[in-house]
């Protein structure tokens, strides 16, 4: 089964991605915040297409408000790893997600 069958939208995708970075902080003892251009130059690396706008746009419609508790213009702020194991995938999962992403990304540069 492919990752397009399994999170065929972007805000499955983001949340995934959120995920893993959030798991990632956690791991390292470190703060849940990313600058978004640098959340925005993950995405895109991993083929989806974002941007603050849009970005803003869905965390304020909701579609990412279990895994991220702030946005403005410079940084993004993720709810923290027990927030959301509590309420949705968990972040093992989230990183193998994102790790086929990735993947997938690297092998639609190649050819």
């Amino acid at each position: 089964m492919k990752i397009k069958e399994l999170y065929e939208s972007e805000e499955e995708k983001l949340t995934a991605l959120s995920q893993f970075l959030i798991g990632r902080a956690d791991d390292e003892d470190s703060a849940s915040t990313l600058s978004v251009d640098a959340f925005v130059s993950i995405a895109d690396r991993m083929g989806m297409s974002l941007d603050y706008d849009s970005l803003s746009d869905m965390i304020e419609r909701g579609a990412l408000s279990n895994v991220v508790r702030d946005i403005d213009k410079n940084k993004i702020t993720f709810s923290s790893e027990k927030e959301i194991t509590d309420q949705g995938m968990s972040v093992d999962k989230a990183r193998n997600t994102v790790n086929n992403m990735a993947k997938r990304a690297m092998n639609k540069n190649r050819g």
